[in-house]
């Protein structure tokens, strides 16, 4: 038989809801309260199958209190109790297996408890990862250009967020790599231009879709929430980013030995840092990626220059001069693999270019240290 705790912050609902289901008799009534946080200290010593939760209750309101609930017995089925309709959409983004209006009647309470069984029936269906199949459930992240995901237990083809503030907001999460983060400051960041009350709703509703997502790929991570302040713990998860920066702990030493380190390090690199979402947030650390990118290829690039592999180079530093064509640096680069291949009208070509970018979109000359080169090398 299902146990249940009924919220109400109203006594004669308390009373009216635990009839009808009495009269029901498949579920049995574990406790009722007239506070969220009567509800929440009880299922801290004892368990429950669902929670039926008024809305709109002082103090705690039944959205809040779900996700109390979600966050440490996410096994914990939530049936929302209101009267107003408003609430409804809003209560199946938040974890919501049903929601009854007021009044309440027999027969509504009869279809709820059936989803409540159905719901627990597929559940007890879904095969249960063991430790032999750990790594395959592993859920990877690509974070360069965009947002990616793959892996975990169930994760096939594209991800549907349902809106983008969802995916921002789990971005955000990844990016802060698993530290806390008050509301307060969730908010600021990436619902700046909304009133506080539809703010709260809007994370409310993207933490509660993330979790549901987290859920549904079968990784053993959540958003965790505590002290008014969210993290997502981030066990389990393998990103590109954290390869990108493993594999740059050793620069700028290069070796035959450790080539193939640096060139799985350049693979990782197919974009800037989130750079098809374009978060503001996000602006500091995407710099600090390109930087250690341009490092990495002139690095590489003066290896394979060394090795005599300049023909490897230069075509290394014409597709890096795409993402930076005010670079001395590369220029200088790659006239000395021209000058190499003793290819001098290549060598001259690349330089009037750059003089040219340089002049017409910026209104300036290269540097002296790239005259005096280009000279020399001449």
């Amino acid at each position: 038989m299902l146990k249940a705790i009924l919220v109400d912050d109203e006594e004669p609902a308390l009373v009216h809801l635990e009839r009808l289901l009495k009269a029901d008799g498949r579920v049995q009534i574990a406790g009722k309260y007239t506070s969220a946080q009567e509800g929440l200290e009880y299922l801290a010593r004892h368990d429950a199958d669902v929670a039926f939760l008024d809305i709109g209750m002082p103090e705690m309101n039944g959205l809040q209190a779900a996700e109390r609930i979600q966050t440490l017995y996410p096994h914990i089925r939530i049936v929302y109790v209101t009267a107003y309709s408003a609430y409804a959409v809003e209560a199946f983004e938040l974890y919501a297996l049903d929601y009854l209006l007021k009044p309440v009647d027999a027969a509504r309470i009869g279809k709820t408890i059936n989803r409540i069984e159905e719901y627990a029936m597929l559940m007890s269906k879904q095969p249960q990862p063991v430790d032999s199949e750990a790594e395959t459930n592993e859920l990877s992240v690509r974070l360069f250009k965009r947002l990616e995901l793959s892996g975990g237990a169930v994760l096939n083809g594209k991800v549907k967020w349902r809106t983008k503030k969802a995916q921002e907001l789990f971005a955000y999460l990844l990016h802060l790599n698993g530290t806390w983060v008050a509301k307060d400051r969730l908010i600021e960041t990436l619902w700046r231009e909304q009133d506080q009350e539809k703010a709260i709703t809007y994370l409310h509703h993207s933490v509660s879709r993330i979790r549901w997502l987290l859920r549904e790929w079968g990784v053993s991570f959540t958003v965790q929430y505590e002290d008014d302040s969210y993290r997502l713990a981030t066990s389990g998860v393998r990103t590109d980013v954290d390869e990108f920066e493993q594999a740059l702990s050793k620069l700028p030493y290069i070796s035959r030995d450790n080539w193939s380190h640096y060139e799985h390090a350049a693979s990782l690199y197919r974009g800037d840092y989130l750079e098809d979402h374009n978060y503001d947030w996000a602006e500091t650390k995407r710099i600090n990626l390109q930087m250690r990118n341009f490092q990495l290829i002139c690095s590489m690039a003066r290896y394979e220059m060394q090795e005599m592999l300049e023909r490897s180079a230069i075509q290394r530093l014409l597709i890096a001069q795409a993402s930076f064509p005010y670079s001395d640096e590369l220029c200088r680069l790659l006239m000395t693999g021209y000058a190499k291949l003793e290819d001098r009208i290549a060598l001259k070509e690349c330089y009037t270019a750059f003089e040219l970018v340089l002049f017409n979109e910026l209104g300036v000359i290269p540097e002296r240290q790239t005259t005096d080169l280009y000279k020399q090398l001449l």
